[in-house]
């Protein structure tokens, strides 16, 4: 007689026998501790390690965006798109200069393109008219006080097409045109429908280009301070290192203006650190604009520009 029919026989043996089995099982499931890992792999056996997860990516740092507390500047290099390799050199200073290229120069293009892919800020520098003309000439492409209003839109639109991935436009010369409404009203027009902001380079004292900005709704700012008016190492790093004009509201950024020259850059290098140990920040020019609201405020002109 084989097992299974003795259990056949016996039922009641068999019922028992099972309730044991699975009393058994209960009490050794008990005894594991709470939290222990039931799928732990043994020792010595050898796994892949699964891929860890990643932390979450940072919110992406816009140029608006500045730390709070200690003096800032920003900085413009005027009269770009003579010599690359003046270019190359000051992108080589690691610090948020802006770059103001002047339209219909040799290498406008290239130095914009450049720049453009080095992630650095591109303006229009704008020839203007100044009171010294003919002088001292602004250039081709340049605004004048007697062009009437659909020369000053072309004008405008020529120069944009020479000088791609700008931001805003600044002033080079125009100590006379910065002083016409009339031409003024239009050339604002044009950002406005842009979407470009203006930097006024302060030419003269008796500028509109405030007045004429705030009725186009353009944002605005003005230089603070020109770096290398005087082209020496000497003056151009003590106005780099000056203190902040009397008066002056500590929120509110320094904009300062310089040339592509290597007593400029050398000063430039120079600053950086002392800066830093005064606690002074290099800022981006579009976080300027967010700082000061797009206002700007006079400061020492310099003429015949």
């Amino acid at each position: 007689m084989t097992f299974f029919k003795r259990f056949k026989r016996f039922p009641f043996l068999t019922v028992i026998i099972v309730a044991a089995l699975i009393a058994a099982m209960v009490i050794t499931l008990e005894r594991i501790p709470p939290g222990k890992d039931r799928t732990a792999i043994p020792e010595g056996r050898k796994v892949e390690p699964r891929e860890k997860a990643l932390p979450p990516m940072p919110p992406e740092r816009k140029g608006a965006e500045v730390e709070s507390g200690g003096r800032q500047i920003a900085v413009i290099i005027d009269d770009i798109g003579y010599d690359l390799r003046l270019v190359e050199d000051l992108m080589r200073i690691e610090a948020p200069i802006a770059f103001a290229i002047l339209p219909h120069t040799p290498h406008a293009r290239e130095a914009a393109r450049r720049l453009h892919a080095a992630g650095k800020e591109i303006l229009l520098h704008l020839p203007m008219e100044p009171r010294s003309y003919p002088a001292d000439n602004p250039g081709k492409g340049a605004l004048f006080v007697d062009m009437d209003e659909g020369e000053i839109r072309r004008r405008i639109e020529t120069d944009l097409t020479a000088v791609p991935y700008v931001s805003g436009v600044n002033n080079h010369m125009g100590s006379r045109f910065m002083e016409d409404e009339a031409g003024l009203a239009v050339m604002m027009e044009e950002l406005a429908k842009k979407g470009l902001f203006f930097v006024d380079s302060l030419t003269t004292p008796d500028s509109r280009a405030r007045s004429a900005a705030a009725r186009a709704g353009v944002r605005y700012a003005s230089r603070a301070v020109f770096i290398d008016h005087t082209p020496d190492h000497t003056t151009a790093l003590a106005n780099l290192l000056q203190p902040p004009p009397r008066g002056w509201p500590q929120e509110k950024p320094l904009l300062m203006i310089g040339h592509p020259r290597p007593e400029t850059m050398r000063a430039l290098r120079e600053a950086q650190p002392l800066w830093q140990k005064e606690g002074v920040r290099m800022i981006p020019l579009s976080a300027y604009f967010a700082v000061q609201g797009g206002q700007g405020k006079k400061d020492t002109l310099v003429k015949n520009r």
